[in-house]
């Protein structure tokens, strides 16, 4: 599978066309060939069977990628894909999302990782050491510990109400975005250890400036720039 550019009078990117077997290599703006890890020499039985789901997971993400770029080069001066095609900074962030899109049928990882990606294409994103950092959180978060950040950040308590019948999985979640550095405790240190009938989603905790970057760089840009 391919995307390729248009003819070069137009500085759009071109439809992701159909993929073919297990060609799952792309180009998306003459960046050149990614391989996969399932796409090693020795090919098992699960590779056959859930290829196929994966690479409409794939091709489906890189479509909706495309379009927002497309979108995206109308406000943004420079970028076009001969632009992208020499940034390394997005060529890796591109390669690194890739992957954890692969790996993941949810949603709101799905949107992540493509605003993260659509953020350092143009160019509205941490340094390149937080991006492998940030990357590597979405892939391993799930929805939940989006969803708490958020709710932290906003202090809108509300939107994690529904979590409370789900206590053992939020207070995990709770630490650790916590142990990450994303989210400070501000309980006193006397009663950070005591039993509560309530979950930790529930007391009061702030967010970090690293808190604050991973959730901008996991927006979408439109949201962060204006």
């Amino acid at each position: 599978m391919a995307i390729r550019l248009m003819d070069d009078s137009d500085e759009r990117l071109a439809q992701v066309p159909e993929p073919s077997a297990f060609d799952y290599s792309l180009a998306l703006a003459k960046i050149g060939a990614l391989a996969f890890p399932f796409l090693g020499t020795g090919i098992t039985l699960f590779d056959l069977v859930t290829a196929p789901l994966r690479n409409k997971r794939f091709n489906d993400w890189c479509e909706t990628l495309r379009l927002r770029l497309n979108e995206l080069s109308q406000k943004v001066d420079g970028l076009t894909p001969q632009a992208l095609a020499t940034d390394d900074a997005f060529i890796s962030a591109f390669a690194q999302a890739t992957q954890a899109v692969i790996r993941t049928h949810q949603k709101e990882k799905l949107d992540a990782l493509r605003n993260a990606v659509l953020n350092v294409a143009v160019a509205n994103a941490p340094s390149e050491d937080l991006q492998r950092m940030f990357l590597n959180l979405v892939d391993t978060f799930t929805p939940m510990h989006l969803e708490i950040l958020a709710s932290i950040q906003s202090r809108n308590r509300a939107t994690v109400a529904h979590l409370r019948n789900r206590r053992d999985e939020a207070d995990q979640a709770i630490c650790e975005l916590r142990d990450r550095g994303l989210i400070n405790d501000t309980r006193l240190y006397t009663a950070r250890n005591r039993d509560s009938p309530d979950g930790l989603i529930f007391f009061d905790w702030d967010i970090t400036n690293l808190g604050k970057q991973f959730l901008d760089f996991i927006t979408s840009p439109e949201m962060v720039m204006s």
